[in-house]
């Protein structure tokens, strides 16, 4: 279980703003459930769905403001260890369709099956998967409206599974997570130029339909309380 609560090099929950925020998130609360949902809840609408890189830091995702499945969900799970909530790296094969209704013609460009990132922390006495891919607003103006039959909220207790229709296998834990982000967690990628060209294009297009405007996340002006991962 200590595994599951280490820093590592892209899980850097020991940078100063990962901790503050974790620190903040927490408060004086000390039932994990009730800390895991509000960090839930912070990573999934304040960082809307962008794509990034897949070797980016949490640090960074956190000061950029948005991030794809890999961002959030290493987000996620730096933000849960450094509160001392276990939590790993996780993934799932879909369907490439699964992305359509948010980038389009793009999707064709995603590897088939494409390998979506997750998070699976332990909770309740038992490992729960969490999904925070989708802010709320790119889920209203994307994906509700095509009818999907999957919600992205989290009640505290049950498994938060998006894109249900897509599964093309079960979910697996990675548990060298910088391997994992290394190694693309098993999907091909552009050369980094090109990709970042990609990224930043679908981006925009994603954002102007949405009416999203995303910021970089500015720990001056969190309402925040310094603080260190125990």
């Amino acid at each position: 279980m200590e595994d599951a609560l280490r820093q590592t090099f892209y899980c850097d929950h020991g940078h100063p703003d990962i901790q503050t925020v974790a620190a903040d998130l927490k408060g004086d609360e000390s039932d994990p459930v009730t800390i895991a949902r509000r960090t839930f809840y912070f990573v999934r609408d304040r960082f809307p769905f962008g794509y990034d890189l897949y070797q980016t830091k949490a640090s960074e995702t956190l000061k950029r403001g948005y991030g794809v499945c890999w961002n959030k969900s290493l987000l996620l799970t730096a933000l849960l260890r450094c509160n001392r909530i276990p939590a790993r790296f996780g993934s799932i094969p879909l369907k490439r369709s699964f992305v359509r209704p948010a980038i389009g013609a793009w999707h064709w460009m995603a590897n088939n099956p494409y390998h979506h990132c997750l998070v699976h922390a332990y909770l309740n006495q038992r490992w729960t998967i969490l999904d925070t891919v989708l802010d709320k607003q790119t889920y209203e103006s994307f994906f509700r409206p095509v009818g999907v039959a999957w919600d992205i909220d989290w009640n505290g207790r049950d498994d938060v599974h998006l894109y249900t229709e897509s599964l093309a296998g079960p979910p697996v834990m990675h548990l060298d997570l910088d391997a994992a982000l290394d190694q693309k967690v098993g999907n091909a990628e552009l050369p980094k130029f090109l990709a970042v060209i990609g990224n930043r294009h679908m981006n925009k297009q994603m954002w102007k339909k949405a009416g999203i405007h995303p910021t970089g996340w500015i720990i001056d002006d969190a309402p925040v309380s310094q603080g260190s991962c125990p």
